[in-house]
């Protein structure tokens, strides 16, 4: 068919022409096109929102972001114009190109990262000794601010067995003792506040060289567990410490926990207030003796509520104190408190 040539000769495959009218337009533009000089014409094939097919000399300009075919006067394809996109498919491109970007910026952290790691130890062996270090060294801190606090505990116990007796005997409270009971209790819970610090720090260092090491070994491509440090990596393990949010929470879970260590601890309470629980110090080594602290953050929103056990003595090293009973308590007591019934009438 004379059509069918036609597309041949402008570079089209054949086809069948929608409509007949279509088909007449386009050679019209032809025949008017070949008046002038081909190079100098330019042709443009869209499509309506009807589907149907129009070449025209120019692109109205309502269509021109619909995309279209640019041909040349001879009505040889010179190139495609896809539709403009929309504002959605402009930000699906956006959002990808932060997410290939964040990718890189990781890619290159870690690679970052394992440079420094290979760099740093030699085999596994180095790294374990490293992590022994400084666990090590935060145990010792650890075992120094414990025993600050039984100096404090046993004073602060004298302290106030003098107070209840001039009080018990109807005579008044020296103000200087009693400033001075003051100034021991805040140094007791900020000892106490640093005891925790120092337990989470050294939870997160055992996690991150466990990471440490695992990634050590694959990029050595060796194999191995992680090695403990005299059981210190048990002992990390336990969470003993719950944390909460708002008053009526903490308060809950308070009272929860002094009943936990009204249940569990062997020696009677030698002091309770509203932040802090501590039974009598112990004195042989199968006595189980507790701390309770509930420490709050800054703004008072939120608190955590750190269970400890007490030593007969903390010249031994931080072992010495690690019981069966006494670790079998502290693993208890995060279970205890959350799987005991939540209030009863929640505002």
């Amino acid at each position: 068919m004379k059509g069918d040539a036609v597309d041949r000769q402008c570079g089209f495959a054949p086809r069948r022409w929608r409509h007949r009218a279509t088909r007449c337009a386009f050679l019209g533009l032809l025949l008017a096109v070949g008046s002038a000089p081909a190079l100098a014409q330019r042709l443009y094939r869209w499509v309506d929102d009807q589907g149907a097919v129009h070449y025209t000399d120019s692109m109205p300009p309502e269509q021109a972001e619909k995309g279209h075919t640019e041909l040349s006067g001879g009505g040889v394809r010179i190139r495609e114009v896809p539709a403009a996109k929309t504002a959605e498919e402009i930000e699906r491109e956006r959002e990808a190109a932060r997410e290939r970007e964040q990718q890189a910026r990781l890619t290159a952290q870690q690679q970052a990262a394992d440079e420094e790691l290979l760099q740093r130890y030699r085999s596994a062996d180095d790294l374990i000794m490293a992590r022994d270090g400084k666990l090590n060294a935060i145990d010792v801190a650890v075992q120094i601010a414990k025993g600050r606090v039984r100096r404090l505990q046993d004073r602060l116990a004298a302290q106030r067995a003098q107070a209840a007796e001039r009080a018990g005997a109807g005579e008044p409270i020296d103000p200087e003792a009693a400033q001075d009971i003051a100034q021991r209790e805040a140094a007791l819970a900020e000892t106490l506040a640093m005891i925790l610090e120092r337990d989470e720090q050294k939870r997160a260092l055992w996690r991150e060289s466990a990471r440490d090491l695992e990634r050590f070994r694959q990029l050595k491509q060796t194999t191995g567990a992680v090695a403990p440090i005299d059981g210190a990596g048990n002992w990390t393990d336990i969470e003993r410490v719950v944390r909460c949010d708002g008053q009526r929470e903490c308060d809950l879970l308070w009272s929860l926990a002094v009943d936990y260590v009204g249940q569990h601890a062997t020696l009677a309470l030698e002091h309770r207030d509203a932040n802090l629980v501590m039974t009598a110090a112990p004195r042989h080594g199968d006595d189980i003796s507790l701390t309770l602290s509930r420490i709050w953050s800054d703004d008072g929103g939120r608190a955590s509520i750190f269970l400890d056990t007490q030593c007969e003595s903390y010249n031994a090293g931080a072992s010495a104190c690690r019981t069966e009973a006494r670790t079998g308590v502290l693993a208890g007591f995060k279970a205890a408190l959350e799987s005991a019934p939540s209030d009863p009438n929640p505002r």
